[in-house]
């Protein structure tokens, strides 16, 4: 039985290798048949094999102190062996008081601290959450006489992986790779590595392992992996890790929809605006539908470096060489230029938009244009485009009773009906256009937007509190304008901000003349 105690204790790597699975019931088994059934005494060995067994997920910290008091109180002599056991139970089991007075009474015996106590007493500081600590006594380590080894390599780079210590893991990986004695099993590391990486973004990390994933074929990341190194890849900008991600993605089928956004981001994060509207037309080719929200990627990256858009403006000129262009691709470009230098920058494309794209402007392109426009002349041109534009669409009005009869039938309690107005969102443009139309004299274009207002739901007149009422109002007036008082009599109705503003200016208008009378 005592042959058996001394052999459960061993560590397995000691030509062990027939160890039980369940040595920590073994153990306590053994140790309570030898002191109560053959009265053994609680030498040193009873105590080291219990304290073995305290390293075992079902040990615990307070079963070693426990048995460290019980020693003392037993009188049995401490051993270095002992030590060594309560170290490794600690690292399972974490206890950081416990763990210095373990280390202090090593220091007060002479007890010799060896390279695998420094190392469990290393992996103790990581499960204690000492990162700082942990990864300077792995440092120490690495400088001391000896071999570290390599099992405590894979934890430091799992844990600290998991918490996000990116920079400090790649570090330690570096060392793995090149470590003496380097075994197979730094292949799953380097899965597992890259798996973190790539899930964090972090890029330098990522290509580290990305090398040898691509140069060595035994290796073969998940389907998910090969996502997070494109996704990382593409928010680097680094297109040569995007599109080796995506060409083994191409392996499990064809490629989604979000792995060809992400080799569009690649490309605009990497100030290849070229490459980047390339892409969009070669995806439009193919049959996709680009959207405003497709472009977003460049737009971001001309934004950020406005030099960039020079460059896009000569890839418009070199994609219209082979073809038409994509109206958005056209847009994102025409949005860079009035988002930066005013929509007046942007007007010499827009104004070519037909024999560029062969497609007329939308009412959401002008609409943007409106509201960078900083002239009045670029206003008023804008909406005479969008005059156009308006006659091509459904402009039927909507009845609130009939709206309303619909909403019922879905249970919806709103009472306020949604026109066309409100789809083309048509409210802002004919902020800026009615105004700008009156300044520039054609109050027969501007009447003809506010009958467009008018008649969108002549029972909800809601274009009364739109913000282009009181400037027109005031401009008509002004030009003496016969119409101006067809809207005047429509204003001066009930007690609203509305009628109190027509109200208002009128009577400013007769004090006003009056006065010069």
């Amino acid at each position: 039985m005592v042959d058996a105690l001394r052999r459960l204790r061993m560590p397995q790597e000691e030509g062990n290798s027939s160890l039980p699975t369940n040595r920590y019931l073994r153990i306590l088994n053994i140790v309570r048949f030898l002191l109560r059934h053959r009265n053994y005494p609680p030498d040193a060995l009873i105590y080291e094999s219990l304290m073995t067994a305290m390293a075992d997920p079902r040990g615990s910290s307070k079963g070693v102190r426990k048995l460290l008091d019980d020693m003392t109180f037993q009188n049995v002599p401490l051993t270095a062996d002992i030590c060594y056991l309560a170290l490794e139970a600690l690292s399972v089991h974490p206890d950081y008081i416990l763990r210095q007075e373990v280390v202090q009474i090593m220091e007060q015996h002479w007890f010799e601290f060896t390279m695998p106590v420094k190392q469990i007493i290393a992996v103790a500081m990581l499960r204690e959450g000492q990162f700082e600590m942990a990864l300077s006594k792995f440092h120490q380590l690495l400088e001391d006489p000896g071999h570290v080894d390599l099992w405590v390599y894979d934890i430091f780079i799992l844990e600290f992986g998991r918490e996000g210590f990116f920079d400090e893991m790649l570090q330690i990986l570096q060392k793995r790779k090149f470590a003496r004695g380097s075994d197979s099993a730094f292949r799953s590391i380097q899965l597992m590595a890259l798996d973190m990486f790539s899930q964090g973004f972090h890029h330098e990390g990522t290509t580290f392992v990305w090398r040898d994933v691509v140069n060595i074929p035994i290796h073969s990341p998940s389907y998910g992996i090969l996502e997070n190194v494109l996704a990382t890849g593409a928010r680097h900008g680094d297109t040569e890790l995007a599109s080796q991600a995506l060409q083994k993605l191409a392996i499990h089928g064809k490629p989604r929809q979000q792995h060809n956004d992400a080799m569009l981001e690649a490309f605009a994060n990497s100030g290849d605006v070229t490459g980047a509207l390339t892409l969009l037309n070669l995806q439009q080719n193919n049959g996709r539908l680009l959207l405003r929200e497709t472009t977003m990627p460049v737009l971001r990256a001309l934004l950020k470096n406005r030099n960039l858009i020079s460059e896009a403006e000569a890839a418009i000129q070199s994609i219209r060489k082979e073809g038409p262009v994509p109206q958005q691709v056209l847009m994102v470009t025409i949005e860079a230029l009035a988002r930066t230098r005013t929509s007046e920058a942007a007007m010499h494309l827009f104004n070519d938009m037909h024999l560029l794209t062969g497609k007329s402007p939308r009412l959401s392109d002008i609409g943007l244009l409106l509201r960078h426009a900083s002239q009045t002349k670029t206003q008023y041109d804008l909406a005479v485009a969008y005059n156009s534009e308006l006659a091509k669409i459904d402009t039927t009005p909507v009845s609130v009773g009939n709206e309303n009869s619909k909403k019922d039938q879905g249970n919806d309690d709103a009472t306020v009906p949604e026109t066309w107005m409100d789809q083309v969102e048509a409210g802002p443009a004919f902020d800026v256009i009615i105004p700008a139309c009156a300044q520039m004299g054609d109050f027969d274009l501007a009447f003809k937007f506010i009958d467009y207002a008018k008649n969108a739901s002549p029972d909800f007149p809601a274009w009364r509190s739109a913000s282009w009422v009181e400037p027109f109002i005031k401009l008509a007036l002004d030009a003496e304008h016969p119409r101006v008082w067809e809207i005047v009599d429509l204003l001066d109705q009930g007690q609203d901000a509305p009628a109190m503003m027509i109200r208002k200016e009128l009577q400013r208008r007769r004090i006003q003349k009056r006065a010069s009378s």
